[in-house]
């Protein structure tokens, strides 16, 4: 998932990939889940089969990238886990449960890397090309501000994954069973926005940006 696009220049390439996230991790599932169950599918195949769509996204990431990066196994891997302990528990609360503890394993990968290179900066990094990634690697070396902004947007973005875990298993074992998904997939929009906003606007402040690059110019 896209977290923040500093320069507005790369905006409008980064539609697409956002768009893409959106449509398999959001609309995709829940399309799948009460289609199947409209059909008369069980609870526990269609939880199941919804589980498809995120996994797409996540190998279709790895194939616009041309490599495996962290993120993409992290998603693998919590979707694997998740389906594997759905099979052994066959419980539905716990099926949507999953989720909100999966959540909470990446709001942890995210704080547990803030002292050293936050994985906020390690994302944008990674698909930032040519002079793009050159810069970002000089301000990360030149910059404390740049640093900062990395390492809080980091810990806003783990403590944020941290709280939705929290929500979505209390909603898992309080909703009404074929309501959890679409209450909860609702619950993580509203999350993505606020946090998507949050990190657009503190990461584009014109005297944030101005004071990068004035520390990156004199440092060379």
């Amino acid at each position: 998932m896209t977290v923040m696009h500093i320069e507005n220049k790369q905006a409008r390439s980064s539609n697409g990939p956002l768009l893409q996230s959106l449509g398999l991790n959001v609309a995709a599932p829940l399309a799948v889940f009460y289609g199947l169950r409209a059909a008369g599918v069980g609870l526990w195949w269609a939880v199941l089969a919804s589980a498809v769509p995120p996994m797409l996204e996540a190998l279709l990431t790895m194939a616009r990238e041309r490599r495996v990066g962290m993120l993409g196994i992290l998603v693998l891997s919590m979707v694997a886990l998740g389906a594997a302990l759905s099979a052994v528990t066959g419980s539905p609360r716990f099926m949507f449960a999953k989720d909100g503890w999966m959540t909470g394993i990446v709001g942890l990968v995210f704080l547990g890397t803030l002292r050293g290179q936050p994985i906020i900066y390690r994302i944008l990094s990674s698909v930032a090309r040519g002079d793009r990634r050159a810069e970002m690697e000089r301000n990360w070396q030149a910059s404390p501000t740049f640093r900062r902004v990395m390492r809080l947007l980091t810990a806003v973005w783990g403590v944020g994954l941290l709280l939705d875990s929290v929500v979505r298993v209390v909603l898992a074992y309080t909703v009404p069973i074929d309501s959890v998904m679409l209450v909860t997939t609702l619950q993580y929009v509203a999350l993505f926005v606020t946090l998507e906003l949050f990190s657009r606007r503190y990461g584009r402040k014109p005297t944030r940006i101005a004071a990068i690059h004035n520390e990156a110019a004199t440092a060379a």
